[in-house]
Formats: C-alpha cells, structure tokens, sequence
C-alpha cells in the first residue's frame, strides 16, 4: 500500500510545479475540439483565426483535405508564449476530390501572456497566427489579455 502513495505524491508535486508555470491562470488548460467538413468548399492554403476572450482561446482552421478525410488526435500545448495545435488526419480514399475541413479548437485557462498560435494538420509544417488587443474594446481591468484578435499580416 505504501507503494502506491509514492507515484501519488510525486504526480501530486508535479501537478503544482506545472501550475506554478503558469502564472495568472485560473487553472489547467484544457481543450474541446470539433469540426465541419465543407464538401464543396475548396481551399488551396490554411487558415488559421485566433480569438481570445478572458480566460478562454477559440480558433477556428481552414483546412485543405481530400473529401472524407477527419481530423484525429486533436492535441494542443504551450511552450512559453508559444500555443501548439495539431491533430492527425485519417487515411485518403483514392481518386477523391479536395475539400476544406474547418476545425474548432476552444482552449479554456490559458495564461495571461502573448501567445503565438502555430497549427499543423498533419505532417505540414506550422502556420503560425499572431494576436492583438482587440480594437474598439475596452477593458474592465488593467489586464491587456482579457480580449485578443488576430494579427492582421
């Protein structure tokens, strides 16, 4: 019994360590994940929108697929002022036309920083999205994060 309290308390320790990271936040970050593929809809290059309000990140990804291909393994991670998203996606039919899957990926808890977005569905490399302070808002508190748009490039 005293065996399993050791892997308890040093997954407990890490827990605070990782929390102490991030500073500002009202917790773990956590993500939900959808999507709508868009037969018809072509598109040849990615979009990539983030939107930031409080505590919470949506963005939504323009995605150019072959038709009937899903997106799997949605994942998501920060590192430092950088947000990682990703996910796999399912094998290609032969002979199947181009489509765009428009993904969602809303992230709760994210830490009070600038933060650059960088997606990648599949094996492609990252397309990367900057945020601003959204224009025409004012803020309730001093804290310049409470709403982010996107960059305009």
């Amino acid at each position: 019994m005293k065996k399993s309290a050791v892997p308890l308390g040093v997954g407990l320790v890490l827990s605070m360590v990782a929390l102490a990271e991030l500073p500002e936040s009202t917790g773990i970050p956590s993500l939900q994940f959808r999507t709508i593929p868009l037969e018809g809809a072509r598109s040849t290059e990615h979009r990539v929108t983030p939107y930031r309000l409080f505590d919470k990140l949506v963005v939504t990804v323009w995605d150019p697929v072959v038709c009937g291909q899903k997106a799997v393994n949605p994942a998501f991670s920060i590192q430092g002022d950088k947000l990682f998203l990703s996910y796999s996606l399912s094998p290609v039919e032969a002979g199947v036309q181009n489509c765009t899957l428009v993904s969602e990926f809303d992230l709760s808890n994210v830490p009070h920083r600038d933060i650059e977005v960088n997606f990648a569905g599949g094996p492609e490399p990252y397309v990367v999205a900057k945020l601003r302070k959204c224009p025409n808002y004012t803020p309730r508190s001093d804290d310049i994060y409470e709403c982010l748009a996107p960059a305009i490039k």
